[in-house]
């Protein structure tokens, strides 16, 4: 293909209908460079509706002179304070690096510069994007646009098909039963308050974290199942947790959607007895596997708890920054000694 082919496709805001056609391209970039189904419809059907997300401004896709979907892009920016906002790009294998990928990128960083307007002239400013990893193509794109990796998240996985072992759970703690409209919000709360000490994490004000999490879990098309939810209880209070589901595009695969312990819980055990449960219940169910996503560097030892379970890399991908603006860092970047 030469520039005059690429030079073919044009942007516009995504359409309720173009749902399947994007999941199709998505798809065919992860099974292409990651041998993995990333995305279903029903899935980003429900994201397009997430709290926060404006499809006619956030959204875009490359379309083909034949009116094919040939790319994907979003921009995030959920804080009320948006120092961070996210891209998320995807392109047709046979495009990765071309021009037309160009164009794509080049919307989603512009986009991402309106969060200048919003933000006191103090604060850092970054644009955060996450990929698979060896892709080369895509990664001088990046760095032509200013992108530097900074940090890696690993997937991790380990087959269900030995025994797992009983879960030690530390003195006091018991197990409750998730029930949605009793426990979301401590849920959540208990969750905003272990994530404290991940990096990236960023205060917001709790009712619209509230929202965005109820919908992003429970909502249609999240594959939500109260029974996957474990919550380890210390009295009347939160201690851990662990929220687990089916992913219907991983045939018989289930997956930690999250795992928190609370800083007073550490260090007992608490997350390892959690994930052996967890996976114990995946496999009663007949599940072959489960599966994780993970910061690499993880401030608080998560990849060295998910390898004492039995857990191992399979795959990798990069976090890619481009600075807008230095200042004040307002995301956790590291552990605070409260």
């Amino acid at each position: 293909m030469d520039d005059e082919l690429y030079s073919q496709y044009a942007l516009r805001p995504v359409a309720p209908e173009d749902t399947a056609a994007v999941v199709a391209v998505i798809n065919q970039f992860s099974q292409t460079f990651g041998n993995f189904a990333e995305e279903t419809v029903e899935g980003l059907a429900g994201f397009w509706k997430t709290p926060g997300i404006a499809p006619a401004d956030d959204l875009r896709v490359l379309v083909a002179a034949d009116g094919r979907i040939a790319g994907y892009a979003e921009t995030t920016a959920w804080n009320e304070v948006p120092v961070h906002p996210n891209i998320y790009q995807r392109v047709l294998p046979e495009l990765v690096g071309s021009p037309a990928h160009a164009q794509l990128l080049d919307w989603a960083i512009a986009r991402s510069h309106a969060v200048l307007d919003k933000v006191p002239e103090d604060l850092r400013v970054s644009i955060g994007t996450f990929s698979l990893m060896d892709i080369p193509a895509q990664e001088a794109l990046l760095a032509e646009r200013g992108f530097s990796k900074t940090r890696y998240t690993f997937e991790m996985g380990i087959a269900l098909n030995g025994e797992i072992p009983a879960p030690q759970w530390p003195h006091g703690i018991r197990l409750q039963p998730f029930d949605l409209e009793r426990d979301l919000r401590k849920v959540y709360a208990a969750h905003d308050q272990a994530f404290e000490d991940h990096f990236g994490h960023q205060a917001e004000e709790f009712e619209k974290g509230l929202e965005r999490f109820r919908h992003l879990l429970v909502a249609e098309g999240t594959e939500y199942d109260p029974s996957l939810w474990f919550i380890a209880m210390d009295g009347d209070e939160i201690a851990g947790y662990l929220v687990g589901r089916k992913r219907s595009d991983g045939g018989d695969l289930g997956w930690v959607n999250l795992l928190g312990v609370r800083r007073p819980w550490r260090k007992l055990g608490l997350g390892l007895a959690l994930l052996q449960h967890g996976f114990r219940a995946f496999q009663a169910r007949g599940w072959q596997r489960a599966e994780l996503n993970v910061d690499g560097s993880s401030l608080t030892g998560a990849v060295r708890l998910y390898e004492r379970a039995g857990m191992q890399v399979i795959r990798r991908h990069a976090r890619y920054e481009k600075e807008l603006r230095a200042g004040k860092e307002l995301m956790t970047v590291e552990l605070s000694s409260q």
